[in-house]
């Protein structure tokens, strides 16, 4: 995925509708162990309802960059996930531990063995759009083969991603908070 233009739109007092920001959505995040990924924060609400303010812009950009939303609140995300093209069985446990640190989520790294070294599972309701390319969605007893214009509402669920094509596969999430 290119990079990713973000423009922010807003309420004066008034009523009339302003543009609060326009430029490159700049907290990306990417995996060394998977030349190619990249994940690209477009914005975070802290609560709900949403915050519709003259504060809304900074809180979101001072919301960590995370696969988990905050409590009561939201996080959505642009994800580009590389071919694996058989390099996945070379990424070590620490590699997959170092991705989710550096992305503010520790606490999904699984201790435990897992159907794929990205396993995890949160306490989100995450709605993820595929915007383009093809994906495999590894579940604890299932695989499901996702193709461009597929949608999935995952409530909560243990899965992985596995990009088992030749090109970039590209996804939109939208997370919220179940909590």
């Amino acid at each position: 995925m290119t990079n990713t233009r973000r423009i922010v739109i807003g309420q004066y007092p008034n009523g009339e509708i302003k543009r609060i920001s326009d430029g490159i959505a700049e907290d990306v995040i990417t995996d060394n162990a998977r030349p190619g990924y990249k994940s690209t924060k477009i914005w975070a609400t802290l609560r709900s309802p949403a915050n519709f303010g003259d504060q809304a812009k900074e809180e979101s950009d001072s919301y960590p960059h995370t696969l988990i939303p905050p409590k009561s609140g939201s996080i959505c995300r642009f994800v580009t996930i590389p071919p694996e093209n058989g390099h996945i069985s070379q990424v070590t446990r620490d590699d997959v531990k170092n991705f989710y640190k550096s992305i503010n989520s520790i606490e999904l790294f699984s201790k435990k063995n897992s159907k794929h070294p990205y396993m995890h599972k949160k306490n989100s309701l995450d709605y993820i759009y595929v915007m383009k390319g093809s994906i495999v969605l590894i579940l604890d007893e299932d695989q499901v083969q996702l193709n461009q214009g597929d949608t999935i509402v995952n409530l909560g669920g243990n899965h992985a991603w596995s990009n088992r094509t030749d090109s970039i596969c590209e996804l939109f999430i939208s997370s919220h908070s179940s909590y």
